[in-house]
């Protein structure tokens, strides 16, 4: 059985950096899909870049791809586009159903703590579904959207914070919470986790 406790740590989301140019697992679409997305809602580099918070130029060279933005960069650009950070990486499917497991799409920071993997087949629908892999002792940054979600722990144990209390979650335990409240994952003692989530609407 979970036990709660109110958190000590802070829900405050780090602030935005333009990140190392590796900061995300290469993709060599992901600029031409930013631009295309971009052009399409007659957004010029500097309106888009201004909602994101980072400089015309370092969008720029993100489009051209010769850079590559963070994690959270990533989201701010797809909150200012109003579609899932995945939509960045990948072209939804028409009548997909299957997802093969060595053809999920995958966002990962190199010697980051946290991984991502889309495992719905895309993003079109009402619920999207994705892998979430912690490292040992380590948690995802927190967020907050638009939506609900149910998270089900496959591995590992996680403290998930969700606004100003710590839920402690075993494997198979669930929780299901309000997405607009600030949420995030840590993986417990010294083992990895991995939590499966089904979010509604797709915001990821």
């Amino acid at each position: 059985m979970s036990t709660t406790r109110q958190s000590r740590s802070s829900n405050s989301t780090p602030g935005r950096s333009e990140g190392p140019v590796a900061a995300i697992q290469r993709d060599d679409e992901l600029g031409r899909r930013i631009r295309t997305l971009r052009t399409e809602r007659g957004l010029t580099l500097t309106g888009l870049a201004a909602r994101v918070g980072i400089t015309r130029s370092f969008l720029s060279s993100v489009e051209r791809g010769v850079a590559y933005p963070s994690l959270m960069v990533l989201r701010s650009i797809a909150a200012a586009l109003e579609v899932p950070v995945f939509m960045l990486f990948t072209a939804p499917e028409a009548n997909g159903m299957v997802v093969r497991k060595d053809s999920r799409k995958v966002i990962r920071q190199p010697g980051a703590p946290v991984s991502y993997e889309l495992v719905s087949p895309d993003l079109r629908r009402k619920i999207e579904m994705i892998i979430v892999r912690l490292k040992p002792g380590m948690d995802s940054a927190a967020m907050a959207h638009e939506g609900e979600e149910c998270a089900l722990v496959l591995s590992g144990r996680v403290a998930m914070t969700v606004g100003d209390v710590e839920y402690e979650l075993n494997e198979g335990d669930s929780i299901y919470y309000d997405s607009g409240l600030p949420h995030k994952a840590r993986a417990l003692g010294d083992e990895p986790a991995e939590i499966v989530s089904a979010i509604t609407p797709p915001n990821f």
